[in-house]
């Protein structure tokens, strides 16, 4: 479902979609703009932030253990309200189990990878604001190759735990269409 249909599905429920929007999931590539779009929209709608790298990631790049995140993952997926943001996989299911709204960010690699290149000159050397204490920015061959084949490795996966899922989705895939969402909401608030 692309950015209008969206949020005319959403507008059509004639004022449901703020009460609807209680447990919102932002996915996509790293680099896509979730994180800056998730700040904007928790301000907007008043829903507290979480980032799945938070749970996932402990300090100094150390991955939670799978139980452990699960479980973390879970306890936050069940609170009433919230925005989720991030993008992993092997997580998505469980989440999409409780949200009500998503926000597929599908932006070409090459945004994606500038993005991430400037996030690491902003960041380089410090703690980005959505990461846990002591994960100092830090950028691999590896991740960057991540980034370039997000959409080409991921596209089916989340297209498949999509369609499993009772929720509202709106793809969004350049600034133009994030901005005209945050506006879109913000006029029905």
């Amino acid at each position: 479902m692309n950015l209008d249909k969206g949020l005319q599905r959403s507008e059509s429920r004639k004022g449901e979609a703020k009460a609807a929007m209680k447990r919102v999931l932002i996915i996509g590539s790293n680099g896509a703009g979730k994180t800056t779009f998730s700040y904007s929209l928790a301000k907007q709608i008043g829903l507290p932030l979480i980032h799945i790298d938070k749970l996932y990631w402990r300090g100094s790049w150390n991955v939670t253990p799978r139980e452990e995140f699960e479980a973390l993952v879970l306890m936050e997926a069940k609170k009433p309200r919230w925005i989720i943001e991030g993008n992993n996989i092997s997580s998505l299911k469980q989440r999409l189990e409780y949200a009500d709204t998503v926000f597929w960010f599908e932006f070409s690699p090459i945004i994606c990878f500038k993005n991430v290149l400037a996030r690491e000159l902003k960041y380089r050397g410090k703690v980005s604001p959505d990461m846990p204490d002591q994960c100092v920015s830090r950028l691999s061959t590896g991740f960057l190759r991540d980034v370039w084949n997000f959409n080409r490795k991921n596209h089916w996966k989340i297209e498949e735990a999509l369609a499993e899922a009772n929720v509202r989705l709106i793809h969004v895939s350049n600034r133009h269409q994030v901005k005209q969402c945050l506006q879109r909401i913000n006029k029905k608030r």
